[in-house]
């Protein structure tokens, strides 16, 4: 986990997804949104994703890359199932809001500008690197010329 800096008054937290790294440490328990960048991964990645970010109490899921808009239906797909399951997986109070930009500029410009939670204020915005190529220095660009 990396803190990258501030944005529009939320703190960026950078980590990059990898299979040896415990990538949910940089997952904090309130007030959070996750931007994910996702490319060439399995399902099972895409579902472990999901999943933790929902109990780690995420109140938006932003999503990038090849693989956004089946992240995003993933996501949502873990809600409603949290939602009607009869094993009472854990679902927080507030209403996870989902959303998905094939252009990772866009995504980036959403995650600090337009997205909001009405339940929850974003204090943090935790960026997940799950491309292939990593998208740090394209943040740290971002966080430059804002």
């Amino acid at each position: 986990m990396e803190e990258l800096g501030i944005i529009n008054s939320r703190k960026l937290v950078y980590q990059r997804h990898a299979l040896d790294v415990n990538w949910t440490k940089a997952f904090p328990m309130e007030n959070w949104l996750l931007l994910v960048v996702i490319e060439g991964k399995n399902k099972s990645i895409l579902a472990e994703i999901s999943s933790k970010a929902i109990v780690h109490n995420v109140c938006y899921v932003c999503c990038a890359g090849e693989q956004s808009e089946l992240l995003h239906d993933m996501v949502d797909e873990e809600i409603v199932f949290r939602q009607v399951d009869i094993e009472d997986l854990y679902l927080p109070d507030h209403f996870i809001i989902t959303t998905w930009e094939n252009n990772i500029q866009d995504a980036f410009w959403s995650a600090f500008f337009s997205s909001n939670n009405d339940e929850e204020e974003i204090l943090t915005v935790v960026c997940l690197d799950a491309s292939m190529a990593g998208i740090k220095v394209e943040l740290e660009n971002f966080l430059l010329s804002n």
